[in-house]
């Protein structure tokens, strides 16, 4: 796969070193650091990257918005935009561009690697839309329906030019002749029909009864939509692509955490695995499964802003040191805020560790303030966490961590919630690492 290109739009040289520097460690390439906007639209003309990294206030005449509007009007790629200071009339201005995202400085490297990797995913997923969409436009206008009409015993009656040409044959070829697919009344089908030429056009037919000469007959409707057949698996395909592109996006958001935290290597996937076997229990939607999934892998983010030191002490954690650990969660939410996810990712992994009874951090949220994708989260984190190794305790096994969610159900932890684990652990056999998650 090609490296994709960055071109830096910023002024302060230290700043656009530093970024460059990550994005080649990201295995990007950087075509140019520019300073001003009009060097950013030579440089975007000449040198063609897939995506801009723009500070919003740079040197020159254009500040980065101005400068966006104008390389937009010639060229299709996704902007990034860096600025200090978002204040409203700014994010309005900004998004006239239809940005695909914003970077508040100062930001972490898990910060940009993330936002530049939705980023191209959402460029791409809308762009395969746009072509299929196109597609789709070109069958429409430049297709006309077929008419033929077939008598009682199967022959044709009837052909206008348009079933002609998608015959690929004469008309004299055609009239007379058996029909030779399928004529029930009313009926919706879709027949290959095999070309002289050795190639397959796949038509749409819709059969209704009709009179012919005084007769009983069937007039067939056909369309084809072999171009259309073929743009939905091409759409098909670059959506699962896209797809995995965000699963390999959160996958590494996943490992950064865990090459900082071994003792909670796998923390996050077994986490997961519970909470979708929550949400599976309580008849969550796939879509909605597939967000508690995805929160749930990255749900501890946060802590590579953790020290090292604090994630492994075996020993009980300072006042000030606990403080530390409790910014996670706030940390998790920065680092995830500025990404478009279709779920609400960086709210759920905000409110993970939020109890009913307001109990917790990080805003003290009571009852259903507390999103539901968190609050099974937050049972599901709570069951792997005492069933697993940690360097300040040994496991203490799964019978533990239901007797505490049991004991405090409706106090701490949603009670519906609560009872879908059971039924899983105890009635469902649930058992760590069973499940693959793709």
């Amino acid at each position: 796969m090609m490296r994709k290109k960055v071109l830096i739009v910023e002024d302060e040289r230290i700043i656009a070193e530093d970024i460059k520097s990550c994005l080649l460690n990201f295995d990007y390439e950087v075509l140019e650091i520019v300073s001003n906007g009009e060097d950013a639209i030579v440089s975007t003309a000449l040198l063609k990257p897939d995506l801009i990294l723009m500070d919003i206030k740079i040197e020159g005449s254009l500040d980065g918005i101005q400068t966006a509007k104008r390389i937009l009007k010639s060229h299709d790629l996704p902007i990034v935009y860096l600025t200090a200071n978002a204040d409203e009339a700014t994010v309005e201005r900004a998004k006239e561009t239809k940005p695909y995202g914003y970077l508040t400085k100062p930001f972490e490297e898990a910060e940009l690697y993330a936002t530049l990797q939705v980023a191209y995913y959402k460029y791409e997923s809308e762009k395969a839309l746009k072509k299929s969409e196109e597609r789709f436009r070109t069958l429409i206008e430049e297709n006309t329906d077929g008419i033929v009409v077939v008598d009682e015993k199967g022959i044709i009656r009837f052909v206008n030019t348009a079933a002609v040409i998608l015959f690929e044959k004469e008309k004299v070829d055609l009239l007379f002749k058996k029909y030779g697919y399928p004529i029930s009344n009313k009926a919706f089908t879709e027949i290959d029909i095999l070309l002289n030429s050795g190639k397959k056009r796949i038509v749409e037919s819709h059969v209704v009864e009709t009179e012919w000469e005084g007769e009983r007959a069937f007039l067939a409707t056909l369309r084809d939509i072999t171009k259309r057949k073929k743009a939905e698996e091409d759409l098909q395909n670059s959506n699962e692509k896209l797809r995995r592109l965000m699963e390999e996006t959160v996958n590494g958001l996943m490992s950064a955490v865990e090459m900082r935290d071994p003792y909670t290597a796998g923390h996050q996937r077994r986490v997961a695995e519970l909470a979708t076997a929550i949400g599976d229990e309580l008849r969550l939607n796939t879509d909605k499964l597939d967000g508690l999934r995805i929160a749930a892998l990255i749900h501890d983010i946060g802590k590579i802003h953790v020290p090292s030191e604090i994630l492994s002490k075996p020993g009980k954690l300072t006042d000030i040191e606990f403080t530390i650990m409790e910014s996670h969660a706030q940390a998790g939410y920065d680092v995830l805020k500025s990404i478009d996810f279709p779920w609400p990712i960086a709210k759920t992994v905000l409110q993970h560790h939020e109890k009913m009874n307001g109990s917790s951090y990080p805003n003290g949220l009571f009852g259903e303030e507390i999103i539901l994708e968190a609050r099974i989260l937050c049972v599901a984190d709570v069951v792997e966490a005492m069933s697993s190794h940690r360097p300040y305790r040994p496991a203490l096994g799964l019978d533990k961590a239901v007797e505490e969610i049991t004991k405090n159900k409706g106090i701490l932890y949603d009670p519906v919630i609560v009872d879908a684990c059971v039924e899983v652990i105890k009635d469902k056999h649930f058992k760590f690492g069973q499940k693959t998650l793709n």
